[in-house]
């Protein structure tokens, strides 16, 4: 089974420290102040967390230590990641839901395992049994980086790709090189 420990060096080399970029969206708190993202935390995920918009020094006060509980609480185990046979495809499915949110990383994931693994699930977003028996049940090289493929395609549509396209990108290609395994973005 997979396991959050394995995980932290992977998001902790993907998210860095305090940063306050004007084109990311998640440094704006819900009054549209331009608070920044610590460790991976965005403003908006944060508010839902302290129950108020928070501020530039809620932001810088956030440690690795609490982004790790807030990874592991709201993220890795929202996504079931430790009922997931394999680490590769956990840390995938994991760093997707951080990155982007649990839910888009489910959808992707259950495509995946419907179009290329002809699975039957219903594609909600949400880790149920079902899901986790179908990622368990195929072959978890072949998933790793069909989920990966997916991943740079959903980045690619996105209207801030033109900003981020390079972190985005290389959270993909560096689990890929964590794992020994070669994703590529699919031709269009």
């Amino acid at each position: 089974m997979a396991s959050y420990e394995l995980f932290k060096s992977t998001i902790e080399k993907a998210e860095g420290g305090y940063q306050n970029l004007v084109n990311d969206k998640g440094n704006y708190n819900s009054n549209k102040e331009r608070v920044g993202t610590n460790f991976g935390i965005s403003a908006m995920f944060y508010e839902s967390v302290i129950g108020r918009p928070p501020t530039i020094e809620d932001m810088k006060s956030i440690t690795q230590f609490d982004a790790h509980i807030l990874f592991k609480n709201e993220f890795w185990d929202t996504v079931k990641a430790d009922q997931i046979n394999s680490q590769s495809v956990a840390e995938m499915i994991a760093d997707h839901a951080i990155n982007a949110n649990p839910r888009v990383a489910v959808k992707i994931t259950q495509r995946v395992l419907n179009k290329y693994f002809n699975t039957q699930l219903v594609v909600d977003g949400v880790v149920g049994v079902k899901t986790i028996r179908a990622i368990n049940s195929v072959n978890q090289e072949k998933l790793f980086i069909r989920i990966g493929e997916e991943r740079l395609e959903y980045y690619q549509n996105l209207n801030d790709y033109k900003y981020f396209s390079n972190s985005w990108d290389n959270r993909v290609y560096e689990l890929g090189r964590k794992f020994g395994v070669l994703i590529k973005k699919k031709r269009k």
